[in-house]
């Protein structure tokens, strides 16, 4: 009974913790979210990130780019249960929906360019440096739990007999990946070829906060972060084969992360049970100063713009997240703390194709869209199996289609402006899981969610 109990509380409190190849965020700046579709640019600092090689093909001089975006989160697990033959309070028989209740309100990007044209031999050479979110997305505060909690504090429960039956919860994540990178490019060939080698330092700051209370009087606060370091060596190359054509490719080596938990709290309404509570996260691998690994995978970017006249520009952007082979990290499945299973055994490859057109319709004023397809790579597994239904309830991975609009007008002094938007539809999954101990009773549902970015962006090039 108590190796159930402990098993049941680790599945919770590991919910809402890793989101896959969602950790990586695409949407790095005002101007991609203008035509979703930035691998190949060559047109101002945010290429930093998406065409770092492209960075000599800028004009001679200092350029400055520097973006925020607010999110506005639409996420909903529907669910209903199946009791089996049990009757338990707190545990709703019908049909519900969880809504969490959260704002990003800003993810902060900066780019620096500097190009010093033909000083250094017969090509261009060019430095960089970037600033701000590479991957995360702010905060999720699910106010009355998720589907996967209730389902798995529905078996607590049953089982915490000396506390009582679950009365009210609620789980708040957070995970934000701050970066700051530098490199630098150099073309050869009369500029018909250039490469790029770069290094960013990875800071991702994570946590949680749970929160429990019993019909018995009981209740149970725990507050925990978990920190790391990391180190992405980037590489790019660029070719111009034709007048008007330029093609990219970007690669990212896989980010090692080591984690280590920082227990800010543990509270509770007697010492026993904060006790309990220690004791059970302690067996389940997660106490202060415990560490564990969870990388941020490979990534592959490829890219083609194509400058049709002086007017129009239209451009193809793709992405690859070698998720089946990164270290995602092991799965707890008993009060032991032992390891079983590799998170990857739950992913394929993650990727994105995006088609972007931008268009100058007056002097100084340019109107992007473009639209993006994302398939995140999980497989229906990592949404119905016991040990992870919970993580795929606090933040499902699911695929998604994303439409961008914008606009960016660029004044004679060499300041530029740009606003913009994207609306991020996600694919809804069904789901149908048993509970994790005992599996005597069911919940199935859907996972739906949409997010809409607003952008705002400043550049300058002196």
């Amino acid at each position: 009974m108590k190796k159930s109990l402990c098993i049941v509380l680790t599945l919770f409190l590991a919910a809402g913790l890793f989101a896959g190849s969602l950790d990586y965020l695409t949407n790095q700046s005002a101007a991609w979210m203008m035509t979703t579709s930035r691998n190949a640019a060559t047109d101002s600092a945010d290429i930093v990130n998406y065409n770092p090689a492209g960075t000599v093909f800028l004009a001679p001089g200092l350029h400055v780019d520097v973006s925020s975006q607010t999110l506005f989160k639409f996420y909903g697990n529907t669910v209903a249960f199946d009791p089996g033959r049990v009757s338990i309070r707190g545990m709703r028989p019908i049909d519900d929906t969880f809504k969490p209740e959260k704002i990003t309100w800003s993810l902060p990007n900066l780019y620096v360019a500097y190009n010093f044209g033909n000083i250094a031999g017969p090509g261009r050479l060019a430095a960089y440096l970037q600033a701000g979110v590479v991957a995360g997305g702010g905060n999720l505060n699910w106010k009355d739990g998720t589907a996967g909690s209730t389902l798995a504090l529905a078996s607590l429960s049953l089982l915490a007999t000396v506390n009582g039956n679950i009365t009210s919860q609620s789980f708040e994540a957070s995970s934000i990946y701050y970066n700051i990178g530098i490199g630098g490019a150099y073309s050869f060939f009369d500029d018909k070829l250039s490469v790029s080698l770069g290094s960013r330092v990875v800071l991702p700051r994570r946590g949680f906060i749970l929160k429990a209370a019993y019909s018995g009087g009981g209740a149970l606060k725990s507050e925990f972060e978990y920190n790391a370091v990391g180190f992405t060596p980037i590489a790019g190359i660029n070719v111009r084969p034709v007048t008007g054509l330029t093609l990219s490719a970007r690669y990212e080596m896989e980010t090692k992360l080591e984690f280590e938990y920082n227990e800010k709290s543990m509270s509770g309404s007697s010492a026993r049970l904060v006790g309990i509570g220690r004791t059970i996260l302690a067996n389940s691998g997660i106490s202060n100063g415990k560490k564990f690994k969870q990388n941020l995978p490979h990534l592959i970017a490829l890219g083609a713009e194509y400058a049709v006249n002086d007017i129009l520009t239209v451009s193809l952007s793709g992405n690859i997240f070698l998720l089946n082979v990164a270290d995602l990290g092991r799965t707890y499945t008993s009060a032991t703390g032992a390891e079983e299973g590799d998170i990857k055994d739950y992913f394929d490859l993650g990727y994105e194709a995006g088609l972007g057109a931008s268009c100058k319709i007056l002097d100084g004023v340019t109107l992007g869209t473009g639209i993006m397809y994302t398939e995140s790579g999980a497989r229906d597994s990592y949404f119905t199996d016991s040990k992870t239904v919970l993580n795929a309830s606090a933040n499902p991975p699911l695929d998604s289609i994303a439409v961008g609009l914008g606009a960016s007008y660029a004044l004679k002094n060499g300041l530029s402006f740009t606003l913009s938007g994207l609306y991020s539809y996600y694919l809804p999954h069904d789901y149908s899981s048993v509970s994790p101990f005992p599996s005597i009773f069911s919940a199935s549902g859907t996972y739906k969610k949409s997010v809409l970015n607003i952008g705002i962006g400043a550049g300058y090039h002196y």
